[in-house]
């Protein structure tokens, strides 16, 4: 039984557990740096300020950027969402995200959806 194949144009899969498509956001943006740019959303929801933007930022990673965009997410019986836009200046460059932050049933901020703005143009480029 062969362990490879000698076909290039359609190799032999051997792992079949690895995602070749990793999603950029997970990349770029760290869950150190999630939890920061959710801190942002919930000190701006409690000081009143509905108007972007806010900036975030990690001394850690050295990543930081600007929310430009929030909007209001709330499902009916949900502990509340927003979506929101943000920039990131990240060591791979300067990329716009979008996101879901919502808060748990202890009223604590998460984000719990992030991906790259525009994500089918840049990988059509």
């Amino acid at each position: 039984m062969p362990i490879g194949s000698s076909d290039l144009e359609t190799p032999l899969d051997l792992t079949g557990s690895i995602d070749s498509q990793q999603n950029a956001a997970d990349v770029d943006i760290s869950s150190q740096d999630r939890a920061i740019i959710a801190r942002a959303i919930a000190t701006a929801h409690e000081a009143g300020q509905a108007e972007p933007p806010f900036s975030w930022n990690n001394p850690i990673t050295g990543n930081s950027g600007t929310i430009v965009a929030v909007k209001d997410d709330t499902q009916a019986g949900g502990t509340g969402c927003t979506r929101f836009e943000t920039t990131a200046n990240t060591v791979g460059g300067v990329r716009a995200y979008l996101g879901t932050a919502c808060r748990d049933l202890m009223q604590e901020w998460a984000i719990i959806d992030l991906s790259v703005k525009n994500a089918e143009a840049d990988s059509a480029g």
